[in-house]
């Protein structure tokens, strides 16, 4: 497993990926939550908790990292990829701190469903595990961390240059409890002959170790036509899958991934919670905001074209026919719709 720490990594020099892993299936729908983070990119350290450390000068940064070649060849063959240290822009501290506050605001909704039998919601939401949705309506921090200098430029190669989030998520699976979920993944073999249409990336807030129910996948097979085989690999036997790899890392780490990659998360037998933040990514034309407007607290803080477009809402790079049209441009959008064709 390709496990990169601090970097100082060069700009490629070759277009990325131009070899198709499958043929090109038509993407039909996606599910675009609406979400993401900076420009180009004013990070800003948050107030909500003060940090018990300073953030080293480099990390207070304006400008996207480089991205490194091995980490791009690493996903496209395996699938997935860790990157150590991944949070510094951000603040490992402020991370923790607002992750617990959702925690904590969420917790009595969230036991009364336990509670009533009634188990609703994705991510295994239930006895085992608790799920936290629409974290940007809590803190501007999971927006400036959607898009996190760190990966961004990864995810400009992997996904593409109009990249968007359409999922944020707040995760815990409970210390001393079963498996969440059984082997899957996330939806059918739909591929494009230089992109991967829909990426996540999950954060881990606490060191990863084996026994706290990790996510866990099979390297290589996005390359594979059809799903896991499921109903062979669960319960008892759901880490007797062929090729498992247990995914660990210590506090601050970030895994990038593929979700046509066969997966799950395994029983937590330890006793801590297994914490995590999940963010998804697709190009700006995969999308499905329906017919509610983005959410005001997305739009006013997307004050910057790229912003917009990781938001979902008005492309900066790619056609502007699948921007929103209920949203007002910004004037220097407006100059750049003046001098492209839809």
């Amino acid at each position: 497993m390709l496990r990169i720490g601090k970097l100082n990594p060069t700009r490629a020099a070759r277009s990325p990926g131009t070899t198709p892993e499958r043929p090109f299936r038509p993407m039909l729908t996606g599910a675009i939550f609406g979400l993401a983070g900076g420009d180009g990119l004013a990070v800003t350290r948050h107030p909500l908790h003060p940090p018990s450390h300073s953030v080293p000068t480099s990390c207070r940064t304006t400008g996207m990292q480089d991205f490194n070649p091995a980490e791009l060849d690493h996903f496209r063959e395996h699938g997935y990829v860790v990157i150590e240290n991944a949070v510094e822009a951000i603040g490992l501290d402020q991370i923790r701190a607002a992750y617990e506050e959702i925690q904590a605001e969420t917790a009595p909704a969230w036991q009364a469903m336990v509670e009533s039998g009634v188990i609703k919601g994705g991510y295994g939401h239930g006895p085992n595990a608790h799920t936290m949705n629409n974290i940007h309506n809590h803190h501007d921090l999971w927006l400036d961390l959607a898009m996190n200098p760190r990966i961004t430029p990864l995810l400009k190669q992997i996904t593409g240059p109009d990249v968007q989030t359409m999922e944020m998520v707040c995760h815990c699976h409970h210390a001393g409890t079963q498996a969440h979920t059984g082997w899957h993944r996330d939806w059918p073999a739909w591929t494009h002959p230089q992109y991967t249409l829909k990426t996540k990336a999950f954060y881990f807030l606490d060191d990863q170790t084996e026994d706290m129910g990790c996510f866990s996948l099979v390297p290589g097979s996005h390359h594979l036509p059809d799903g896991p085989p499921r109903d062979r690999y669960t319960g008892n036997t759901l880490e007797d899958m062929p090729g498992l790899k247990k995914i660990t890392g210590p506090a601050g780490s970030v895994i990038v991934w593929n979700v046509l990659c066969w997966h799950t998360g395994l029983a937590n037998t330890s006793p801590r919670d297994r914490r995590i933040v999940i963010y998804g990514y697709q190009p700006f034309w995969v999308k499905k905001w329906g017919h509610e407007p983005p959410p005001e607290r997305i739009v006013s803080w997307a004050n910057t074209p790229a912003r917009r477009q990781f938001m979902g809402v008005h492309a900066m790079e790619g056609r502007a026919s699948w921007d929103r049209k209920d949203v007002p441009y910004l004037p220097e959008q407006l100059e750049r719709l003046k001098t492209i064709r839809f």
